[in-house]
């Protein structure tokens, strides 16, 4: 029944708009239409208007829109059943106004239409706004609402001409349904919102108040329209993908469901490219199953999917078929993943089939890069047990202070000036340690007279507060939410170094057997890494390799020969690869296809050394490109210093040269999103979305990455 009482106010191609009973008397509705709001059924609702005639009543308690084209007795029937009518005091006056308010709102509302009214009709339109006045039931105040009206189509130019003087500007479109379940979509994906929140009944009644025509969504149709959406968006990126770098470097990490135990662990994969505009782009592209317990028969029911039981499996798998699907297999330059990815056997294994199929450059010496904050965990962890005994130290300086009321609220107040955000409660725990730290040196300096840490306690938290600190800055920059140009991360790993040499030379022997551990951990990841983190300095005009030379002889010496020389020689590797696209055939190649066939009786072998001459003849050109860059001069080092724009700039004079940095800047150190690169349980998925299938949930972290 109630589906058959709307027919004729949805009918409306126009918003339906409210027009207040008191306009009777300015000739906005006919007399005929008068008479019929004598009925005392009309205390409880709002007539509604389409060209003087009333099509339809809205009910002041529920706010439902009824029919009333005909009759009342739809109107009669609801008063009865509307649950939200009991209890409820209306004001029972003419149209639920003051009295003495109805000779200003006449004047007022007639001055403001008068323009649009020809011949006792108004045309109504969405989104044209003007006044009306309504009332508040349970304060009995008047407010100012909306009335939408246009001009009518028969008035003159100069009238129109008028009205738009008297009235705003407002852009008149028509509602559109699709619209807005894709707004709808949009809102959803990006605040991590249930798909279910649709079929809320308080989201109902909102969407309803806002535009009495709208039809909510179900969660299905937000699934589909998440797809749809996914789809196009995936579409526009693969082709951004596909005309701009060369190469693209990729990036790993595992996700779990926010919450108790997972039962099931995802991997997302990240490309990092710099497209066409020379802007270093960063985006999901793939997100997939890396691990799912057997015992976990719910989801394999509710999602159709079967277990993935060993993670390194999951990893080849979801990679693999994320290369195949963007047609990476020719573009791939690095993978940098976290060390539970990084460390399976499924990734040597991937390696050695890309390898083979000729899709690595320099025989993938760039890949399989190590995660920057996998190697800060691992260096932290090597000195936990010592600063374990500062965490106690620091748990008593906290309850030192809360014992009196003073000292808790100048504690208070030091922790809001510290500079840093207070950590969350899942943030890792090196980085409560270093919070606290930063706390209690600045409650130090505002009382220096309080004695809450000794002298002796004092000689080991100060190098540990410099270390972290450093830790700390390391991978706000290195993880933030702004994406690095590779050739920053070799400055950044080295102040690691330096800091924990600088404080190997204290007294305190617990402290240096710490921090000597800590730098055999970091020489480990140090003799992996160098050569990735080296080569992007060499395409910094402002560096080169002399800065590679000078940091590495003042660190290691004579030792530092061998790692020099490393990187130049990848360096000239990589620029050699460069000189021969990967898209043109090999020369090589080219030979084998037209072997034995004669030309002017001769054998096409005679011609092998002219093809292999011109390829030297060109290789060694394009090589004295690179000699030029090297030996050119270099810049004057700046803070604002933009790489990208320099070498956009030179692309014409360094056009092989260029390609080459496109790919190499692009590299990243961190797999881990900045959102996660705090916390201790790692990226996490909303549980409200873990419970989807993985398509789904694949197209609203892809989707809510790319739209964000």
């Amino acid at each position: 029944m109630r589906a058959s009482c709307i027919v004729g106010v949805n009918d409306i191609d126009p918003l339906n708009q409210i027009l207040p009973e008191p306009l009777d008397d300015m000739n906005l509705v006919n007399h005929s239409e008068n008479d019929r709001l004598r009925s005392k059924v009309w205390m409880d609702f709002t007539p509604v208007y389409v060209e003087g005639r009333i099509h339809g009543a809205d009910c002041v308690h529920c706010h439902t829109r009824l029919s009333a084209e005909k009759s009342t007795g739809d109107l009669n029937q609801h008063t009865q059943t509307c649950s939200a009518r009991a209890g409820t005091s209306v004001n029972h006056q003419k149209g639920g106004l003051f009295s003495s308010s109805v000779p200003i709102f006449k004047s007022r509302v007639k001055d403001e239409l008068l323009p649009a009214l020809t011949n006792g009709k108004v045309q109504i339109a969405e989104y044209a706004s003007r006044f009306h006045l309504g009332y508040n039931s349970g304060d009995r105040t008047c407010q100012n609402q909306h009335i939408l009206a246009l001009p009518a189509d028969n008035m003159t130019p100069m009238e129109q001409d008028k009205s738009s003087a008297r009235t705003p500007d407002i852009k008149i479109r028509k509602f559109d349904q699709e619209a807005s379940y894709q707004e709808l979509t949009r809102m959803i994906i990006m605040h991590d919102y249930p798909l279910s929140i649709v079929e809320h009944e308080e989201m109902k009644r909102f969407a309803k108040g806002l535009n009495p025509v709208f039809n909510m969504a179900s969660s299905l149709d937000i699934e589909e329209y998440s797809t749809l959406l996914f789809q196009k968006e995936k579409s526009d990126l693969k082709e951004k993908i596909a005309l701009s770098s060369r190469r693209v470097s990729l990036s790993a990490s595992v996700w779990v469901p926010h919450g108790a135990e997972p039962t099931i662990k995802y991997l997302c994969l990240t490309a990092h490219f710099i497209d066409s505009e020379w802007k270093l782009q960063r985006r999901i592209i793939k997100f997939g199953v890396l691990w799912s317990s057997p015992s976990d028969l719910e989801r394999m029911i509710h999602c159709k999917e079967a277990c993935v039981l060993e993670s390194e499996v999951g990893a080849y798998n979801v990679i693999w078929e994320a290369i195949r699907e963007w047609n990476l297999d020719r573009k791939l330059f690095c993978l940098t993943s976290v060390s539970e990815i990084r460390n399976s056997g499924s990734i040597s294994k991937l390696k050695d089939m890309l390898i083979q199929r000729n899709c690595l450059p320099i025989r993938g010496e760039l890949y399989n890069i190590a995660c920057v904050d996998d190697m800060l965990d691992s260096v932290l962890s090597k000195g936990q047990p010592l600063l374990y005994r500062v965490g106690d130290l620091l748990e008593r300086f906290i309850q030192a202070c809360a014992s009196s009321s003073l000292t808790q609220q100048q504690l208070l107040e030091v922790a809001n000036d510290v500079g840093m955000k207070c950590p969350h409660e899942d943030a890792k725990w090196w980085h409560k340690i270093y919070f606290r730290l930063e706390v209690l040196l600045h409650f130090k300096k505002l009382l220096p007279s309080e004695e809450f840490v000794s002298v002796e306690e004092m000689k080991i938290v100060e190098p540990i507060y410099k270390i972290l600190r450093v830790f700390y800055r390391v991978v706000e920059v290195m993880s933030g939410p702004v994406c690095l140009t590779a050739n920053m991360y070799f400055h950044e790993v080295w102040k690691v170094r330096t800091i924990l040499q600088e404080e190997a030379c204290t007294e305190h022997s617990d402290v240096a057997s710490m921090i000597r551990e800590m730098q055999e951990a970091f020489n480990e990841y140090w003799a992996k890494s160098y050569l990735w983190l080296s080569v992007p300095v060499v395409l910094d005009p402002r560096f080169k390799i002399t800065f590679i030379e000078f940091r590495l002889k003042r660190a290691f010496g004579t030792d530092a020969t061998k790692y020099v020389n490393d990187v130049a020689e990848i360096v000239r590797e990589l620029f050699h690869e460069y000189c021969t696209p990967v898209d043109q055939p090999n020369v090589k190649t080219s030979n084998c296809e037209v072997h034995n066939v004669e030309i002017d009786g001769f054998d096409s072998d005679l011609l092998e050394d002219w093809d292999q001459h011109l390829t030297a003849q060109t290789r060694s050109q394009l090589l004295s490109e690179l000699d030029s860059y090297l030996e050119d001069g270099l810049l004057p080092r700046k803070d604002d210093f933009d790489i990208l724009n320099w070498w956009m700039s030179h692309s014409s004079k360094y056009p092989t040269l260029s390609k080459m940095v496109q790919d190499v800047l692009a590299m990243p150190s961190s797999a881990v999103h900045c959102q996660a690169a705090f916390s201790s349980e790692g990226p996490v998925i909303h549980k409200q979305w873990s419970t989807l299938n993985i398509k789904t949930i694949e197209a609203l972290v892809c989707t809510r990455d790319w739209i964000s």
